[in-house]
């Protein structure tokens, strides 16, 4: 089935909005949570932290 250069260019047009129209889940979250992890810790040891103090105490 012969199709036009104009078909071809229309058709990777089409593709292009609905890869620019796509939100980014990073996008959203950026700056969402800031300010709960102290200035004085990394993420790492914050979360390590958290992890230690609720070990034991929650039941699945």
């Amino acid at each position: 089935m012969p199709s036009t250069l104009k078909e071809a260019i229309d058709s990777l047009k089409a593709l292009q909005k609905q890869i620019e129209q796509v939100k980014k889940v990073s996008d959203e979250l950026l700056g969402k949570y800031k300010g709960i992890i102290p200035a004085e810790k990394t993420s790492t040891e914050f979360i390590k932290g958290l992890r230690g103090s609720l070990f034991g105490k929650v039941r699945g």
